[in-house]
């Protein structure tokens, strides 16, 4: 059964309108008192069932009393938030941390930078600070922190130029070798041997006696250092002919020549057969320019011995 509409005490001492479902904001003094508001313009229909001499009405729920407080909580409202989830703040993504790549490509410069300027290690410095420069450049491109990245570049570069500086000033006090003199194996000039003579091929006479001297990367010879057979020496001049062709032969045909004139004279010049011996020859023949230039046509036959040999190696019959 509903509640008819009508005027009931709404608790706080005045009437209120029910308009048979809910309460209405209009409201009246009660027991006769001046009507607080205007009666709404319908009058409701009494029920035969309600009467003045039947029990107070109860509506389905009292309002506050007036001394109650009237405010309502508001819950804050998170607009956009998902689900109907009101009330929860959104989360903030976290802020980006150091870039790891970044980090470890500014480590590779740094130790690159500083290997460049090792000459002993200078290739394996590059290597770094290219692979180095690399990684900074790819970590730009990466989520988190720049600075890494930034700083890895800035100092390959500033590197790079500090490690070319280095290498050129290296370069720069680094003596040059004079070529100016045939040099020995232990890096002497010939014509400072003590007791030497340099005397050119021209002069040379059969039984000069000569120091060792490397002459692999000399190239052309002038001079050859003479020292008296009584010190300690290598080598011997023991046979000098001079060959027939009027035009030259090439390099490969006059050494062959060379070759053959010096071991038909060496058994005469040793005492022994080469075959037999332990001694060993080799010749000085003319180049192509001294022949055309010079009409050089001069072999020099030398021999030599693997240990120092002091006195004449003329009948040593070893």
């Amino acid at each position: 059964m509903t509640t008819p509409a009508g005027w009931y005490d709404d608790g706080s001492g005045s009437l209120r309108w029910w308009d048979g479902t809910q309460w209405t904001a209009h409201v009246r003094a009660s027991e006769g008192a001046p009507a607080a508001s205007v009666r709404p313009s319908v009058e409701p229909v009494a029920s035969e069932l309600y009467s003045p001499d039947t029990a107070p009405f109860t509506p389905p729920y009292a309002l506050p009393s007036s001394g109650a407080s009237t405010e309502r909580m508001i819950a804050p409202v998170s607009v956009g938030a998902p689900d109907g989830a009101w009330g929860v703040p959104s989360a903030q993504p976290p802020a980006p941390g150091v870039s790891v790549l970044g980090v470890i490509g500014l480590a590779m410069v740094v130790v690159g930078v500083v290997c460049a300027c090792i000459p002993v290690i200078s290739i394996v410095g590059w290597a770094l600070l290219g692979v180095g420069f690399v990684l900074s450049l790819v970590s730009l491109f990466l989520r988190g922190r720049k600075w890494p990245g930034i700083t890895g570049l800035a100092v390959a570069a500033i590197g790079a130029l500090l490690a070319v500086a280095v290498s050129l000033l290296l370069v720069a006090t680094v003596a040059v070798p004079t070529d100016d003199a045939a040099s020995t194996e232990g890096g002497t000039d010939p014509s400072s041997i003590e007791g030497a003579e340099m005397v050119p091929f021209a002069e040379l006479e059969v039984g000069d006696c000569l120091p060792f001297v490397d002459y692999e990367d000399t190239g052309q010879i002038y001079e050859l250092p003479v020292v008296p057979c009584e010190k300690p020496h290598t080598d011997e001049v023991y046979f000098i002919f001079e060959v027939d062709d009027e035009e030259f032969p090439g390099e490969e045909a006059l050494s062959d020549a060379a070759s053959d004139g010096c071991a038909a004279h060496f058994d005469t010049y040793v005492g022994i057969a080469y075959e037999d011996s332990v001694l060993d020859f080799y010749s000085y023949q003319p180049t192509e320019t001294s022949w055309a230039r010079a009409d050089d046509r001069t072999v020099q036959c030398i021999l030599f011995s693997y240990d120092d040999v002091t006195g004449t190696l003329e009948g040593a019959k070893y």
